[in-house]
């Protein structure tokens, strides 16, 4: 099973989600920022990692969110969530096709990963509007 880490980043009402590219495995579809852990890694590290490689942003690992575990047709995953917050940097999308800050309550008008739909439910929970 492939482990992927996923970071809830909030201001206010709002989180941060991003959009793959067009030529990705799942085309335009919006999720949690994050990544796979690579060998020896903690997930906590993988998510700092993975932020700064792909936003530019520095950020704190805070609490866990939340684990999800998906089967795709290519294969399954466990989805590692965690609380964030940036630190520092300056924005900048290195892989994405898109990043916003979207109001919590309005999470389900965007087409969101199938794995990363669970979270969005665990969210609107934890922090209903």
């Amino acid at each position: 099973m492939l482990e992927v880490t996923a970071a809830i980043i909030r201001q206010q009402d709002r989180v941060l989600i991003t959009k793959r590219p067009p030529e990705d495995k799942h085309p335009l579809k919006w999720e949690f920022p994050g990544g796979k852990l690579e060998a020896g890694e903690t997930p906590e590290d993988c998510l700092k990692r993975e932020i700064l490689e792909e936003l530019n942003l520095n950020v704190e690992v805070l609490n866990l969110f939340g684990v999800v575990e998906y089967s795709y047709s290519w294969g399954s995953i466990r989805l590692i969530a965690y609380e964030a917050r940036i630190l520092s940097g300056q924005m900048e999308l290195k892989v994405h096709y898109a990043a916003h800050w979207a109001p919590i309550r309005e999470l389900e008008n965007y087409d969101f990963l199938p794995a990363d739909i669970d979270l969005l439910k665990m969210l609107k929970e934890k922090y209903p509007s």
